[in-house]
Formats: structure tokens, C-alpha cells, sequence
């Protein structure tokens, strides 16, 4: 399986207004043996009822989807590879590695997780006269992503198909389980992604912004509010920025191999260029 291999270079950047921005091109292909399913809203004009994402009617890896694979992929890794990261980024606080919970509201086993491998939902607040943000900073994932009321330097997009035959029709019938024969009524018809349909699209990493640089601590009003950082700030810039895209980063891209539904089906394997 192809990987991203580590950076020697910082990516190419490109101005955007007032934003320096990092690209890094990615290619995800549907694994031979394999299919796709990101699923779309039915249409009333169709008797499918389980269609695939679609915009003007082709197939796309919506940027949710893959933002949200990518974001517990990197939670996995800085809790997997604590002691290894916290050594690389000069860090002695294990809570400052730990990544949050991003929901203000934990459900029940969400809470069992915090004080383990996860602490608490970061949100910064700012006031009139202060700017609130947790004891220990932002987490690591929320520096990338963002966070409540403060946006991250990663700029996820939806994934467009080449050009092929990429669509096929897929039926699924629910056996009843007296008869042993279909269930009446019980016939869905959907779609899939074909195994070797290949996606494109550029991630963007904000390099820049008016007085926030990526691989910096970001300070508002006078509050540093990403702790974690601290223990790398005396290494040139160029050099911190390549330590995150290749400790952090590329690790959690090419931690990615499922994205998608119906994995029970083996739907969803995917490889990451």
C-alpha cells in the first residue's frame, strides 16, 4: 500500500489574501476487493434508498467524512505514541498530549474515557477583559482542527473522483426469518463507489495568519492558549512546522484506511497517496 512518506521540504505555499498557505495534493483509491459507501439524501425521483454522496451527480469524499477520520486518527496516534511524541516535542505533562472529547456534553461511555487517554472539551471563551481558556491549553487535535470559538490550521476538502465509470447499483433484500425466503417489502436498492475509482483533493495547512504561524503558540489578549507547544519554540520555525506535518500529520493520514459505511459488508477500504 502506498504511504505519504515523510517531508525533507515544507510543501508548497501559496498567498491567499492575507494567508500563507501549505498545500499537500492527496489521492484516496477505493481498495481492489473493496467498495465505497458515503451515503447521500434519497431522492423522490428515484426508487434508490440508499444512494451514495453526490454533488451534480458524481460521486465525492465529503470533507466531513474525511475530517472526521483524519481527526480520530490523530487522537489514536498522540494516545498510542504518547511517550514517543511527548519526548519529540519536548513536552513532561502527560495532560498536555492528551486530546479532548470534542463535545461539550460527553455521552456516558465518552466520560470513561476522560482522565485516561482523553481529557475534556477545549472551548475558548473570550470576555471584555479576559480570555477563558482550559487549565492546560488547547489539546494538540483542537490546534489542528480547531476549537470552540477559536478555528485550527487545517483546511479539510471534499475529494472529487477522476474521470471513469466510478457508480454501481447495489440490492440488499432482508431474508424473513420464518420462511427462510425474502422479506416482502424488504428489498433496498443502493448505490456503491467501484473498487479502483481514485479521489483527488488539496489539503491546506494555514501557515500563516495575520499574527497566529503554524508550529507557534497562539497567544490572544495576552493568554497563550496552546501549552503543548512550548517545549519546541526555540527551533527555527521551518523546523517546527516540518516536526508536526511529519510526527503528526502524515502518521494520522496514513493511519486512514476506512472511510465510509457498510463495513460490514468490507466496504470502505481506502489507501492514502
Amino acid at each position: 500500500m502506498n504511504k505519504i512518506a515523510k517531508m525533507r521540504n515544507l510543501p508548497e505555499s501559496i498567498q491567499q489574501g492575507i494567508l500563507t498557505v501549505l498545500q499537500i495534493p492527496l489521492k484516496v483509491t477505493v481498495q481492489e476487493g473493496s467498495f465505497l459507501h458515503i451515503g447521500g439524501s434519497p431522492s423522490p425521483l428515484t426508487e434508490k434508498k440508499a444512494p451514495i454522496f453526490s454533488v451534480d451527480g458524481k460521486p465525492a469524499i465529503p470533507a466531513s467524512s474525511f475530517k472526521g477520520a483524519f481527526r480520530y486518527q490523530m487522537e489514536q496516534l498522540l494516545i498510542n505514541k504518547k511517550d514517543e511524541l511527548k519526548s519529540k516535542l519536548g513536552i513532561t505533562d502527560d495532560e498536555l498530549i492528551k486530546p479532548c472529547i470534542p463535545a461539550p456534553r460527553p455521552s456516558k461511555a465518552e466520560q470513561e474515557l476522560l482522565g485516561s487517554g482523553y481529557r475534556g472539551h477545549c472551548e475558548i471563551k473570550v470576555e471584555e477583559d479576559r480570555v477563558n481558556v482550559p487549565e492546560k491549553g488547547l489539546c494538540p487535535v483542537c490546534y489542528f482542527f480547531g476549537a470552540t470559538g477559536l478555528m485550527g490550521f487545517l483546511r479539510i476538502p471534499n475529494f472529487w473522483p477522476e474521470v471513469g465509470e466510478y457508480r454501481i447499483d447495489q440490492t440488499s433484500i432482508r431474508i424473513d426469518r420464518g420462511s427462510e425466503t425474502a422479506a416482502t417489502g424488504a428489498i433496498v436498492t443502493g448505490e456503491q463507489v467501484k473498487p479502483g475509482t481514485i479521489f483527488k483533493g488539496t489539503l491546506e495547512i494555514i501557515a500563516q495568519q495575520r499574527t497566529f504561524q503554524f508550529g507557534r503558540a497562539r497567544e490572544i489578549g495576552g493568554t497563550k492558549v496552546d501549552l503543548w507547544l512550548d517545549g519546541i519554540a526555540s527551533k527555527p520555525i521551518e523546523e517546527a512546522q516540518l516536526l508536526l506535518i511529519n510526527e503528526i500529520l502524515i502518521p494520522a493520514l496514513n493511519n486512514i484506511t476506512v472511510l465510509g459505511g457498510q463495513k460490514s459488508k468490507g466496504a470502505g477500504k481506502v489507501s492514502i497517496e
